[in-house]
C-alpha cells in the first residue's frame, strides 16, 4: 500500500457556496457517487463502475469534475499483485448542505431555489400553529438565513480527527456524535446563540395558543 499527498482531513460538515460546484452536482451520477458512496467509504474507479453499472472511463470523468470543485480527493493508492495501481477516492466531508445565503447572492434558478426553499420553512411552521403573515415574512426571512448560515459556518469548521475510527462506527452512531459535538460548538458561539434568540422571539410571537 503506497501513500500519496496526505489528503485533508474528513471534514463532519462542508457548506458548499459557489453556483458552479452546486451545478456539478445537478448531474444526477456525481450526485450518487459523493453521496451515496464516496462520503461512506474509499473506493476506486472500478468500484464504482461496478457498483453504477457505468463504463470506468465514464466514472473517472465524473471523479475528476468532482475533484475539479473540491467534493472529492484521491486518499491513497494500492498496487495489485498484477502491478495495477489502483486509486482510491473519498468525499472531503461526511455531509454537505448548499449556502443559503450565497444562493440568495446568485443569479437565475439557484437564486429562486434558495429563497422558495426559505419561504416553505417558514410556511411549514403552520404545523405547529406558527403563522407568520407576510408583512413580518422579511424579517423572518433574514433571521433564518442568517441563522442557517452561522449554524452552517460553525459545523463546517468540524473536523473528523481519528477517520479510522468513525469508520467503524454505525451510521446512527456516527449521526449521533455528529449531533452532539455540533451542539456543543454552537452553544459556545454568541452570534448564533443572539440569531437564535431572535427567531425564538419571532416565531413564539405568532404561535397560537391551545
Amino acid at each position: 500500500m503506497n501513500p500519496v499527498k496526505a489528503p485533508h482531513p474528513m471534514k463532519d460538515l462542508e457548506i458548499i457556496t459557489d453556483p458552479n460546484t452546486i451545478k456539478v452536482l445537478f448531474d444526477k451520477i456525481r450526485a450518487v457517487i459523493v453521496f451515496k458512496y464516496l462520503v461512506n467509504e474509499e473506493m476506486t474507479v472500478k468500484q464504482l463502475a461496478d457498483a453504477l453499472g457505468k463504463n470506468p472511463g465514464n466514472v473517472l470523468r465524473h471523479i475528476e469534475r468532482l475533484k475539479s470543485v473540491g467534493l472529492v480527493q484521491q486518499v491513497r493508492t494500492e498496487k495489485t499483485q498484477t502491478g495495477i495501481v489502483q486509486r482510491f477516492y473519498r468525499a472531503t466531508a461526511r455531509e454537505y448542505r448548499l449556502g443559503i445565503a450565497d444562493m440568495i447572492r446568485a443569479n437565475g434558478g439557484i437564486k429562486t431555489y434558495a429563497k422558495d426553499r426559505l419561504r416553505s420553512m417558514i410556511l411549514g411552521l403552520e404545523a405547529y400553529g406558527v403563522s407568520i403573515p407576510e408583512t413580518r415574512m422579511n424579517d423572518a426571512l433574514s433571521i433564518l438565513e442568517k441563522l442557517i448560515e452561522r449554524e452552517n459556518q460553525i459545523s463546517s469548521e468540524i473536523a473528523i480527527i481519528n477517520e479510522e475510527f468513525w469508520n467503524s462506527l454505525p451510521t446512527h452512531q456516527q449521526e449521533d456524535a455528529s449531533r452532539l459535538m455540533r451542539d456543543v460548538m454552537l452553544t459556545r458561539d454568541e452570534k448564533y446563540l443572539q440569531l437564535k434568540d431572535e427567531w425564538w422571539s419571532l416565531v413564539t410571537s405568532f404561535q397560537k395558543t391551545q
